[in-house]
This record gives structure tokens, sequence and C-alpha cells, in this order.
């Protein structure tokens, strides 16, 4: 959205400038209104072209800062003094340059643009001022006249032109300040998100247009980080393997180049190097940081057998690669600064989504579906379908997610003695009087009901043997609400039964009311997440002070 709005900002810009005449337009760049307009002009066409990159967010605070103190002496000053309301605000350029371009630039930069840290917050008030005396001057030594009546010292006195440099500065840092204050720091911890099937991260251009954290509730992220809790949004292969995923989280975190393994790409049949980090890692110190893992869906699975790798490497790998060639993913002994990680309606254990089409002793024509359900059920199945490129069946999300695949993969994730572990299922079904349960339409997406149903009705046993009874049939519309708990095989309490967290077990949180995708803002189902975030990582950072 950031970029959609900044667009508009370019487009509006170039408008303005071609109601300026051609003789004009020199001479105007004397105007502090002018200069910030076309500060505006660049700093927006460079998140429209290279995304929110650090320079480019310095460069739009300054612009939109400026921007703000033009709209204020237009309509504060100004337009007072000239009683000149059409001609300032409503005609020409003044329509673009003075009202609209400011007022889009201060909405786009408050609600949808990364911010600036408030390390920056002087420049605004150092270039203003610096304009200001530059023009004093020019005024003094009759150069120019103006262009605004505060900057005529001969006219109106040195003591009365004193008085309003002061004011103009101080309304310029007020209005910097108030663009740019985000709450300082609350802990040291990084909180690194990571989105499930068929999701998207800060590397997404669709990021830009809907936070995949948050979705159309606003950036979660975005929202955190001016709360003082620094976070950030991974992007990994939708449809990939927990480990492929895995790999490719470490490039984004360490700013190198995607290594995927000898062993692993050869088994695999794909190429062993992927997409390329250097130099826009997602965050600057993730070595020298503390920071917390937090999975959405098939994130849960991805960031947990990261955890695994970070600090224990891969035997495979080792075996398989000369030490000058070994990525220090595979080495190990890297994860010791992980202090939690969180999973949010993880198919930690599996999910019946998948296993109960497999199990023949299941009669799918014998569950009612009810037509209204049958209406975008299909999206479901065409987001999370992945794109066969030659890679062993093995090495896709949707083999992880099986259920005996997924409690395969359990076996091989450690449970670390000095890390917070917290799981938060979730449900979307409702219990009839005959103490079965159905999915809620009233708090389930339309494209999950049909298989919710499916879910809901289903009893019966895995491939490998594993029975699923009736604890099974709760779920959220894609995940088994028992499935989301802890590992089966990893140490566990209940937050109800010890609220206190503790390293080296799972705390399984009370299951949030809600669908699979409620947990991060839902889609036409809209949930407020915002708060529950916050409360979220602050109990990590009160627990692992």
């Amino acid at each position: 959205m950031a970029r959609v709005f900044n667009l508009l900002i370019v487009i509006f810009e170039i408008i303005a400038l071609f109601k300026v005449k051609k003789t004009d337009l020199k001479k105007s760049l004397i105007y502090y209104t002018r200069i910030s307009n076309l500060l505006a002009f660049f700093s927006s066409l460079l998140l429209v072209i290279l995304g929110p990159k650090g320079f480019v967010e310095v460069f739009r605070f300054l612009s939109v800062s400026m921007l703000a103190m033009t709209f204020f002496v237009t309509v504060f000053i100004l337009v007072p003094m000239s009683r000149n309301v059409k001609g300032l605000l409503f005609s020409g350029s003044g329509f673009f340059h003075h009202l609209l371009v400011p007022i889009l630039s201060v909405l786009s930069y408050m609600t949808v643009e990364d911010r600036a840290s408030l390390i920056w917050i002087w420049l605004p008030a150092a270039v203003t001022l610096i304009y200001g005396l530059t023009m004093l001057y020019l005024n003094a030594k009759e150069k120019v006249d103006g262009p605004y009546p505060f900057f005529r010292i001969k006219a109106q006195g040195v003591k009365k032109t004193v008085l309003w440099m002061i004011a103009l500065m101080m309304a310029v840092s007020i209005m910097a300040f108030g663009l740019g204050y985000r709450k300082a720091a609350q802990t040291d911890i990084k909180y690194i998100f990571v989105h499930g099937l068929s999701g998207w991260g800060s590397y997404d251009f669709v990021n830009e247009l809907i936070p995949y954290w948050g979705l159309t509730g606003g950036s979660i992220t975005r929202y955190l980080n001016d709360q003082g809790y620094e976070s950030y949004a991974a992007s990994v292969d939708p449809t990939g393997s927990a480990w492929d995923r895995a790999c490719e989280l470490y490039a984004q975190l360490s700013g190198s180049r995607v290594d995927y393994g000898e062993a692993h790409s050869r088994a695999a049949g794909h190429e062993r190097y992927g997409e390329d980090f250097s130099g826009r890692a997602l965050m600057e110190d993730f070595a020298s940081s503390r920071f917390a893992l937090i999975g959405h869906s098939f994130g849960g699975a991805t960031v947990r057998l990261f955890s695994e790798i970070l600090r224990n490497g891969d035997a495979a790998e080792r075996a398989a690669t000369e030490e000058s060639g070994l990525s220090p993913f595979f080495k190990g002994g890297n994860g010791d600064r992980l202090v939690a990680l969180v999973t949010l309606a993880a198919p930690t254990n599996g999910t019946t989504a998948y296993d109960l089409y497999e199990d023949e002793s299941f009669d799918l024509s014998s569950v009612k579906i009810p037509a209204e359900y049958e209406k975008n059920s299909g999206a479901v199945s065409k987001a999370t379908k992945a794109v066969q490129d030659g890679r062993a069946a093995y090495d896709y999300a949707a083999f992880d997610m099986h259920i005996d695949n997924a409690l395969a993969l359990n076996e091989r994730i450690s449970t670390f003695d000095d890390v917070l572990y917290l799981a938060y299922p979730a449900s979307s079904t409702m219990k009839k009087e005959d103490g079965s349960v159905y999915p809620d339409p009233s708090i389930t997406e339309n494209m999950f009901l049909k298989g919710a149903v499916y879910m809901s009705s289903y009893t019966g046993a895995t491939k490998g043997g594993f029975a699923l009874d009736a604890s099974w049939q709760d779920n959220d519309g894609l995940v088994n609400t028992i499935s989301a708990g802890a590992p089966f095989n990893a140490p566990q309490v209940r937050y109800e039964d010890d609220p206190v967290l503790k390293p080296g077990r799972w705390t399984v949180m009370p299951v949030f009311k809600g669908d699979h995708m409620s947990v991060i803002g839902g889609f036409t189902k809209r949930t407020k997440m915002k708060p529950f975030y916050l409360e979220m990582v602050k109990m990590i950072a009160e627990a692992a002070q």
C-alpha cells in the first residue's frame, strides 16, 4: 500500500508541474513549497522503485516533514494574511502543492510506511533552518524579496524577524517529532515473523498492498515497531518444504545466498543455491541479536526446523560437503541467542485436511455439504497447490503436513532447555446438540467451510497407522486444534494449569476462537489482532529477562 500511495504522489507532482509556467519554474525554486514538493517527488519515486530501504525512509521523513510545514504555513499564515483561499489551496499547482500532496504524504507516512529512526528528528529542522537563513541573507542583500513576508528583514526589522524564525523552527520541530515519534525500544529482543503456506513477507510486493501479518487490519510488524518491539517479516517459499524454507530464512537473516545444502539438493533434485540476499538482509545485526521466532501455520514447522539446524547443524550436509564450502547454517552452533519460539494455528502434528482424502475407509459422499459451502471451496486447494518443478515429492509443504510426516519431522527437532516455547491453537467449530462439532460460518472464511465440514466428520487412521479419533475433529478450517498445540513428543503444559512461561517446555495457550486466518487478521472474517500480538511480545520480553 505504501507504494500505491507514493505512486499517487508522484503522479500528482507531475500534474502540478505542468500547471507551473516554464518561465516561473526556475524562479519558483526559491519557495519552500517548491523545494518540499520536489523532495517529495524524488523520495516517493525512490520508494516506488526501491521499496522501504533505510535511506529512502530517511528521505521520506524529511520530505513529509517539510510538506507538513508547507501545509501549516499556507493554511495558518499565508491564507489569513492574503485571504486568498482559492488561489493558494484550490486552484492551479497550489491545490496539489499546498493541499493534496501534503495531506496524502502525511497520511501515507503515518499509516502504511516504515518510518525512519528517531535519530533523524533533527534533519527537517536543520534543512528548514538552512533555507530560512539563506532567504534572510538574500533579503538583507536585496537580492530576493521574500518570497514569504516573514523573511523581509528590512521591512519588519530584526526583532520581528527573529521571533518569526523562532516560531517557524518550533513549528517544524513539533511536526517532525509528531511524524517521527515512536516508542523507544522496550526490549533488545528482535521478533522474526514467518508466514505460512501460500503466504508472503516483506520481500514480496503484495505485502505492500496487504501485509500478511495483519491483512486488512494493517501491518502488525509495523505496529509492533512503533510500540518499541523490533519486528521483521520474512518471505520464504509459499509451497516449499520446511527444509527449503528454513534455508531461505537463514539467508534472509544473515544476508547471504540461499544454500539448500549439497546433500539435500542432490537428493531432492533441485539446484543447490537460490536467491542472493547479500546486501539486503532482513535485519542488520542478526548474528549478535537476541531474537524470537514466530510462525503462522506452516511457518510453525519452518521456524522449528530452522531453530534445530541453526543450533545443531545437519550431519548429512557436513558429511557431504567440504569444510570450505559448508554453509555456517549447517555447521550449527549459532542458535544460542534464540530466546523464544511461537507457533500460531500451526500443523505441528500434521493435519487431516490432507490425510482424510487419502483414507479409503472414509466415504466423502456420506458427508453432507451445504450448497453454499461449495462456493469458493476450491480457493484453498488452488492457493496451496505447488507447481511441480522436478523436485522430489517430499520437498513440498504438502508432504510435511501429512500427519505421519509431521510426526517424523518432530522426532528430529529438539526442545532446547533455554528457549521459551508457546503454541496458540485455533478453533472455528461449534458443538451441536449431539456433541459433535461443525464449522461456525460466522467466524469461518467461506473458502474453509467445505474442508472444515469434512475435518469435523472424519475419524480414521493414517497410512502409518496413527489413530485419528474424535479429538481430531475440532479445527480452524485448515488445521486440527489438537495438532496446533505442542509437538506430541515434547514436554508441555497448558497455560491454564501453569501460566508462568518457563524455558525448555511448551506452553499451550488457550484456544483462540477463530479460523485459520483470524490469528493474522482475517480476510472477510476480520479480527483486531494488534493487541493480541502486543501482549504476546510483552509476555516474551518479560519472561526472557
